[in-house]
Order: structure tokens, then sequence, then C-alpha cells
């Protein structure tokens, strides 16, 4: 259960940021291309949560 609530967790923060970051530059773009940056910007917020996360349990573990 304490998987899914981290898993849960990283998918809302990377949902966040990368609205967050969608709306920061918002000068005039298609919609096409924020859809692109938004996958961009999510995947790349996601990924480097995993890898803090993993880091931090590897330290934790040790």
């Amino acid at each position: 259960m304490n998987i899914a609530l981290i898993g849960a967790a990283i998918a809302l923060m990377a949902t966040l940021g990368g609205i967050v970051m969608i709306r920061r530059k918002a000068s005039q773009q298609p919609i096409h291309v924020k859809i692109v940056l938004f996958g961009l910007y999510f995947w790349g917020l996601a990924f480097l949560q995993l890898l803090i996360f993993a880091l931090a349990y590897h330290w934790i573990k040790a």
C-alpha cells in the first residue's frame, strides 16, 4: 500500500509540475505543442523523482 501511495504522489507532483511549467511558458503556442511539452515535462519530472527516491532508499538501506 505504501508503494501505491508513493506512486500516486509522484504522478500527482509530476502532473502539477507539468501544468505549472506549461502555464509559465504560455507564449501563444499551439495546443499540440503544449500537449507535447506537457508530456516531456511530466515524464522528466517523474523520472527525476524516481531517481531521487531510489537514491534515498539506497542510502537509508546502506
